[in-house]
Formats: structure tokens, sequence, C-alpha cells
């Protein structure tokens, strides 16, 4: 699949199918965590979330057959969300986000990559080089950092 994928800017008309995304992927946990408790995290998203997103912050989103199938968002040195469609999902399109987003972090010259992880996700983050943080947040993320290796910039 990672053959006929190509990253973008994120622009306004995305921002509706971002917050599908979000849904759907954050809905697929519902047999980790029960229907109750997705629906209540899927819910916590405000409607102009994304459309937000991409106006203050750096959004990318990854095409396949020009379909949308996954975004990140960055804000200086921290990826705020990072959120593949579940039928995409475990094709590596998530690290190819994520190593999009940290060249993008390391090419503005930081060292250090910052995130708050959902308690699902932390093992995605461990496997690509972060750390714990700090301390489990009130919402249960999981604030985790990753040195970059600025001699490839």
């Amino acid at each position: 699949m990672t053959e006929n994928l190509k990253i973008r800017f994120a622009n306004s008309t995305n921002a509706d199918v971002l917050l599908v995304i979000r849904r759907d992927a954050i809905m697929a946990l519902v047999g980790e965590y029960g229907y109750v408790a997705v629906e209540q995290w899927a819910s916590t998203a405000p409607p102009n979330r994304a459309a937000k997103a991409i106006a203050t912050n750096i959004v990318w989103v990854v095409e396949f057959r020009l379909q949308v199938i996954g975004w990140v968002e960055v804000s200086g040195t921290t990826i705020e969300s990072l959120y593949v469609s579940p039928t995409a999902s475990r094709q590596g399109i998530g690290s190819l986000l994520l190593a999009h987003a940290e060249q993008q972090i390391r090419d503005a010259g930081a060292s250090v990559a910052y995130l708050d992880a959902s308690p699902n996700a932390e093992a995605f983050y461990v496997c690509r080089g972060y750390r714990r943080g700090g301390a489990i947040k009130a919402n249960n993320s999981i604030p985790m950092s990753k040195w970059l290796d600025l001699s490839t910039v």
C-alpha cells in the first residue's frame, strides 16, 4: 500500500474527513475499552477541532488513491494528534506520518519531539523511540518525548 501514498498539507476542505477518521479510529477501540468509554472519548472533540488545527498548526494528511486515510498535527515541537482510518491501520501509515512529522520538527532545528500518547498508543510510540516524560495526565494521556538525530538535517 505504501507505494501509492501521498503526504500533503491539509486544507480546510479536509476538516470533516479528519474528524471522521479521528472518531472512527477511537471507536475501533471499543473491544479494548468498552462502548461507553470510547464514545465519551470520541465525543470530546468540538465540531471545529480539525478546522482549528488546520488554521493554527501544521497538519499533514496521507492519501491513498486520492482518499485521505490518516493525518498528523504538529505545533512547534509537539505532535498534537495522529490518527489513521481503521481500514488502513497496521499497514505502516501511522509510522509514515510520525516519521514525516519528526522530520519536519528536525528540519526546524529542534532536537526533541514531544507528544501525549493515549494508553492504547503508548507501545506504538515506544517502538519508535519515545520514552515516558512524566506522570499520566488527568485525561489519561502519557507524556512522551524522543531525541531527534540532528545530523540527518
